[in-house]
């Protein structure tokens, strides 16, 4: 095995190039105009899907709402200002009864009317949080944490949007293979049949060689339209996952080869620790909870304030603007504070809950971490399978083609029969499509490994952000 590590791989790269056609040109309409038809390659694809999918817009907005939260979060840390006004008419002014002892009178009230017609108050005032046990800078921690999160969640969403794309790429490259050993396959089966109805006609091929290829014309015909649906529709899953109209006629500008050979299993498991956004993003949300764990035992801690405020008052009746002795101002400066004396076991719930919440996202994390070390052994396996069996995949397709060379030389030169050669077609035909399956099937495993690893630029970029 080791010695197929280093030296077998890029020997399978080299002979699948030069064993498979690019898929271009299977893929291409008979005639469409060059210019009308949209080739991707495999980054091409998956740059598209980055920008057309729907759940990583999605993701991305909640990154938009997370910095909104640290925003929000960080307002409780600074002063807040605000500024009242209030002007009123007083068509009716408003009245007080007195008793009529106050004016020397006799029993009974007395109606004052009290107040301008015009009436104005005005606020300016400020306050500050001074101390509060420790509330606003866990609550700032707790934002931060969740905003780092969400875009390592967004990072995974994408890791999970570009292994969709491969998994319908390859799965196009494969059914356009597929489609070109099907049609290969008929028009020999089909020209096999013309030979042997000549022969049996000439008297020289009997008439079981004319029904057998002909019987093997006609089981040729459901595999080839099989190919042509399959194909059909694995070009649409490919135009959905870019996010394209179904309408764009596409065609594919890479081919299917063979997988390259990861590092030590090891180095993918520590990479995969590192800098897997799953996990990151579950670190950060135990380190949330942990910051509300704060936030709830600062409940039994008291809160210090600062607060301003310079307020003004006018009220007049004959004038546009009021005069100096109708108008009155004030200000003030106070230092408040709240100490909790009993509050009905209220802190003691919330700090029950948020110690329950912190157990739970690690319990998360931990679970989480096992399976994708799980994913990453079960990937890391498959792809050696996969890359294994390529080997033996490349020298039954050498061999089924030397096969079918000699049955067709003997055929000719009337050593073989028909049936010979269309046995010798059909076990070519059975090798380059499980070629193909192999090939196809490395591509996915070496995918899916890169999914359970983690994209580590993605990763990266998310962390330093």
């Amino acid at each position: 095995m080791r010695g197929f590590r280093t030296g077998r791989c890029g020997a399978l790269r080299r002979a699948t190039l030069g064993i498979f056609l690019t898929l271009s040109t299977l893929s291409a309409v008979p005639g469409a105009a060059l210019a009308e038809k949209l080739f991707l390659s495999l980054d091409r694809a998956i740059d598209l899907a980055l920008k057309n999918d729907e759940v990583l817009r999605q993701a991305a907005e909640a990154v938009t709402g997370a910095e909104s939260q640290v925003m929000q979060a960080r307002s409780n840390a600074l002063p807040q200002f605000s500024l009242s006004g209030q002007y009123g008419r007083n068509f009716l002014k408003p009245s007080l009864f007195l008793p009529a002892e106050f004016f020397g009178g006799e029993g009974g009230s007395v109606k004052l009317e009290y107040g301008e017609d015009n009436s104005f108050a005005g606020t300016a005032s400020v306050s500050q949080v001074l101390w509060a046990a420790g509330r606003v800078s866990a609550g700032l921690s707790a934002a931060k944490e969740y905003l780092a999160a969400y875009r390592f969640r967004e990072a995974a969403t994408a890791d999970f949007v570009r292994f969709s794309v491969k998994e319908a790429y390859f799965g196009t490259l494969l059914a356009g293979e597929l489609l070109r050993i099907e049609s290969k396959a008929s028009e020999a089966a089909e020209e096999a049949s013309r030979i042997a109805r000549a022969g049996f006609d000439q008297g020289v091929v009997s008439e079981f060689d004319r029904l057998r290829a002909e019987v093997e014309l006609a089981n040729r015909k459901a595999p080839l339209i099989k190919a042509e649906n399959d194909f059909d529709q694995a070009l649409m899953v490919l135009k959905r996952r870019c996010g394209l109209d179904s309408g764009i006629d596409i065609g594919l500008a890479d081919s299917l080869t063979a997988a390259a050979h990861p590092s030590g299993l090891d180095s993918v498991l520590g990479l995969m620790r590192a800098r897997s956004p799953e996990i990151k993003a579950l670190e950060h949300a135990v380190g949330a909870q942990r910051q509300f764990l704060r936030i709830a035992k600062a409940e039994r801690y008291p809160m210090l304030n600062l607060t301003g405020y310079y307020a003004v008052q006018a009220e007049w009746s004959n004038q546009f603007t009021p005069s100096d002795d109708l108008i009155a101002k004030s200000a003030a400066v106070q230092i408040g504070f709240q100490i909790p004396i009993f509050d009905g076991l209220s802190a003691k719930g919330k700090i029950g809950k948020a110690k329950a919440d912190v157990r739970t996202a690690e319990a998360e994390l931990d679970r989480v971490g096992r399976d994708k070390e799980l994913a990453v052994r079960q990937s890391y396996l498959s792809l050696e399978n996969a890359l294994a069996s390529l080997e033996g995949r490349f020298e039954s397709v050498r061999l089924a083609e030397k096969a079918h060379r000699i049955a067709i030389v003997r055929l000719e030169n009337g050593l073989a029969t028909p049936l010979e050669r269309l046995d010798a077609e059909l076990a070519m035909t059975t090798a380059r499509a499980q070629l193909a399956e192999a090939l196809y099937g490395s591509r996915i495993a070496e995918a899916s490994l890169e999914l359970s690893v983690g994209n580590t630029n993605a990763g990266a970029a998310a962390g330093d952000r």
